[in-house]
């Protein structure tokens, strides 16, 4: 497809470009959006927020910019949840075949509450800008291991600054005379920690000194049951107030040219506040008034003239204003106004300087990273020139329109949005069985995705959720992307990008103007042309399976081993072994391997000369880095009182999910026990990140002296762990598919569980078990599923004289293996019913895929709670046409 439009492309232009230069530079920017196609993710969720003890479903769509086909690039996608403190807790793998994939994270119900967010990339994004990654702010609540909620506030008093917290149950009881501790992250200054102290009312304030820029608070203290709780809060800078930020089109103002100028008014929170704006000269009459939309953006053509400063002034609902200068205006330039409301044409009018009007040939180049959408040239012989595009062949999105001069240099850009509905979006229809439903009854949904009646062929790939509206927040919904806005705009624009739905709610007719206000916002910017024209090879290449390599040295020192024969072997199937040879620099790898997550291996190596007195190092590579999210401003504090009725309803759908034997009872009185054995035993040479004895229960040597083996000693003495075939878990992290082992560190050193069967008893000093949020959370990822830290008397990493030279095992990332979606059949002999069906997402279904008529259906039976439920149908066919539909249906009692 590519090929043929690039074909098409190329007989239009060579009428018009007769030059050979622009020819070429046509050619390099082609080729290198050939070598640099952009990948591109969305994660349709069941939901909008979720609590600790749930299950986050999600369909993965991977497409190709920018006409949106399913992407044939990479076969694996790389799907994170990150917590609030930026650490990767969870990291999972999961398969793509033709750009589609489905996963499941499982939420621990020792997750610290807090704004998370999911991340998602493939290997071959990772040649670009991380800021390019599919991200989404997931809120968390726990009403599970963390019985408290806060109400944080940033008091200002004078030049007193104080960050507040108010401490109580759940149930409205304040913790009174609370021991707190804390560690307060300043940004760019050293951490200080401290104890406070709650008063009667369950309130504790921490005092920022003058030079506090913002940060982070974390604290940990008792809950009223004695649970140990952690908890996380962001602190803005107290010193930021609304601001008024200017944007001129195309970059910059120019003398008595009209240049239309665009406005954005921020709260300290980064969100759009809507404002009056005056625009004048300094201490004159305004000459323009206007008013912002509610996302405080708005634009105004503004005619200005050089050596004079003006003054833009936004005036708030308060009656409070914030005034700013506008940048300078430049007696010499150029200005690229564009309208792209109009039906068949996107125009661009590029006016100049006197001075810049020297009758020599101008280009304009439409294009998306390199891939040339249209390309004209002009003379400059006048002070305005007007480009039109034709949209009929242009795809929906963010386009870059550059201005070229006589020697093919930039001397203006602008970005515009173009949209082309028939091209783009995938009519869908819904039908329902019957008009009205009451609880515990079947729905019928047939969907339809055919655009006509002479439409006898349409796939389409289709993902649905059905969630119960009085149980979501669906106060936070408008600040998601869907399908569209994700695909369209979302992803292309850096910086947070507040509601994007907003610009779509009616396809048929889209906010051009205000979209066009968001392009000279947020989208300008200057593009590099020296990296397009000179093609560069890429950093990653595109994941089309595991693999595990790494090098083989001489035991304990760096030379190389080559021609070493290295053997890989899955410890589940010793029969299935695979050998390869390392190349001249000692460096072997098996690829094309496809293999569950959690799977062992086992690595030898065997060298010509050394033998098996080799090491062997593998690879592991890391993740990218996780930064400040764009989406900053939708990260709030006190997840667990601003979605306290979720809260509690998930509590008691939980309650219900263990009675039915469908999720592993929780331990509820193990944190009581836990607190009577928290004395500090634990040996003074501990690694354990939290300090020695801050655990959840300590083993001493004295506990282990009448034990011949490690694991007849732990079985049945350690609190929530269970040992299966010598591997620990943590029955918090045991559901009804099971679970993860917990992670085991020997002196500092990760270790695999079911080598703790290989330690000597007596040369253990002691072993502390980690399972609450307020232990695990320092250990990030490696923390979800608890964790056992186990010191020597020595103090050294004493499993090393376990471990043979020329051999290792290793635990590489395999592919997720997908939960099942829990899907009440009221009309079956289903073994696992609900006493009461509380459930929030109704129904979950991932893998709709249309016949060829274009139809597709699926069934759910409602809960036992009436109320609106909402239908979210996204997708997209083999053409690139993108599928979104919300459907509202009323749910009455019996």
């Amino acid at each position: 497809m590519y090929a043929r439009l690039l074909l098409l492309i190329n007989c239009l232009l060579l009428p018009f470009l007769a030059s050979a230069q622009i020819d070429q530079t046509i050619q390099k920017l082609d080729t290198y959006h050939e070598s640099h196609v952009t990948e591109k993710i969305y994660l349709h969720l069941d939901k909008n927020d979720y609590s600790a003890g749930e299950n986050i479903w999600f369909k993965l769509y991977c497409t190709t910019a920018p006409f949106n086909y399913l992407s044939n690039i990479s076969k694996i996608a790389n799907i994170e949840l990150i917590s609030p403190t930026n650490s990767i807790i969870k990291s999972i793998k999961i398969p793509l075949t033709l750009g589609l994939g489905i996963g499941d994270f499982s939420l621990s119900d020792t997750l610290v509450e807090g704004s998370y967010r999911i991340r998602a990339y493939t290997r071959w994004m990772q040649n670009d800008s991380i800021s390019n990654f599919y991200e989404r702010i997931v809120p968390i609540t726990n009403g599970r291991a963390d019985n408290v909620i806060t109400q944080s506030t940033l008091l200002q008093n004078g030049t007193e600054n104080l960050f507040q917290i108010n401490l109580k149950t759940i149930q409205g009881a304040p913790l009174i005379n609370s021991s707190v501790s804390y560690t307060l992250q300043q940004d760019g200054l050293k951490e200080k920690t401290g104890r406070l102290k709650s008063n009667e009312n369950g309130t504790i304030a921490l005092e920022l000194k003058d030079n506090f820029k913002g940060g982070t608070l974390s604290l940990q203290f008792l809950s009223s049951d004695k649970r140990r709780v952690l908890k996380n809060f962001t602190i803005p800078d107290p010193n930021l107030r609304n601001s008024i930020q200017i944007f001129p089109e195309s970059g910059e103002l120019v003398n008595n040219i009209l240049s239309k100028t665009g406005v954005k008014v921020l709260t300290p929170a980064g969100l759009g506040l809507k404002s009056k704006i005056k625009i004048g000269e300094e201490n004159q009459a305004p000459i323009i008034e206007f008013e912002t939309n509610d996302l405080g953006m708005g634009s105004m053509p503004l005619i200005l003239s050089t050596g004079k400063k003006y003054i833009a002034t936004a005036v708030f609902p308060d009656g409070n204003s914030v005034s700013t200068s506008l940048p300078q205006v430049a007696a010499s330039g150029y200005v690229l106004t564009v309208n792209s409301g109009l039906k068949d044409k996107i125009a661009a009018q590029l006016s100049a300087t006197d001075d810049l009007v020297t009758g020599k040939e101008v280009y304009l180049i439409a294009q998306y990273n390199g891939f040339v959408l249209h390309a004209v040239k002009q003379k400059l012989n006048g002070p305005e020139i007007l480009f039109n595009i034709p949209k009929q062949d242009l795809p929906s999105g963010v386009i870059q329109l550059s201005v070229l001069n006589e020697h093919l240099v930039p001397i203006i850009e602008r970005l515009v949005f173009s949209y082309n509905a028939p091209k783009t979006i995938l009519p869908i229809t819904l039908q329902l069985n019957k008009p009205t439903f009451t609880t515990r009854d079947q729905v019928i949904a047939n969907l339809s995705v055919k655009e006509g009646s002479s439409d006898t062929s349409k796939i389409a790939a289709l993902s649905a959720s059905v969630i119960n509206l009085n149980k979501s927040d669906s106060a936070t919904a408008q600040y998601h992307s869907s399908i569209v806005s994700e695909l369209l705009l979302k992803s292309d624009l850096r910086g947070f990008i507040e509601r994007p739905n907003y610009y779509f709610e009616d396809l048929n007719n889209i906010k051009f103007n205000e979209l066009d206000n968001l392009m000279l916002i947020q989208g300008w910017r200057k593009l590099d042309w020296k990296n397009y024209l000179n093609t560069t090879n890429n950093a990653y290449l595109p994941e089309k399976s595991l693999a595990v390599s790494g090098t083989v040295k001489k035991t304990g020192r760096k030379a190389l081993v080559p021609n070493a024969k290295v053997t890989l072997v899955p410890t589940s199937n010793m029969m299935l072994s695979i050998d390869t040879l390392t190349d001249s620099d000692g460096r072997f790898a098996f690829d094309n391997l496809f293999f569950a997550d959690s799977i062992k291996f086992i690595v030898t190596g065997n060298g010509q000369k050394e033998k098996n007195r080799v090491d062997i190092l593998v690879d592991n590579p890391p993740s990218p880095a996780v930064k400040e999210s764009k989406d900053k401003p939708l990260m709030q504090n006190d997840i667990n009182t601003k979605l306290i009725n979720q809260l509690k309803d998930n509590q008691q759908f939980l309650a219900e999910l263990e009675a039915a034997g469908i999720i592993q009872k929780s331990i509820k009185l193990e944190e009581v026990q836990v607190n009577r054995v928290r004395a500090n035993k634990a040996d003074k040479n501990s690694r354990n990140l939290n300090g020695p004895g801050n655990a959840d229960q300590v083993i001493t040597a004295e506990d282990l002296s009448t034990c011949a083996t490690l694991e007849q000693c732990l079985a049945g003495r350690l609190v929530g762990v269970i040992f299966q075939n010598g591997v620990p878990y943590s029955t918090r992290s045991m559901g009804l598919n099971g679970g993860s082992p917990m992670q085991v560190v020997l002196d500092g050193m990760y270790i695999e569980p079911d080598q703790i069967s290989m330690i000597n008893v007596p040369d253990i000093a002691s072993i502390e078990v980690l399972r609450s949020a307020g232990n695990t959370a320092i250990y990030g990822m490696y923390g979800g599923n608890g964790v056992l830290v186990i010191t020597s008397k020595s103090g050294d990493a004493m499993l090393s004289t376990y471990t043979p030279t020329g051999i290792i095992t290793i635990l590489p990332k395999g592919l997720h293996v997908n939960r099942n979606f829990f899907k009440p059949q009221y009309n079956s002999t289903q073994k696992q019913v609900l006493n009461r069906d509380l459930r929030t997402t109704i129904a979950w279904e991932p893998n709709l895929v249309t016949a060829k008529n274009g139809e597709a259906k699926f069934d759910f039976y409602t809960s036992d709670e009436p109320g609106t439920y909402k239908i979210t149908i996204e997708g997209i066919d083999m053409e690139g046409k993108i599928a979104h539909l919300e459907y509202l249906m009323e749910v009455k009692p019996q």
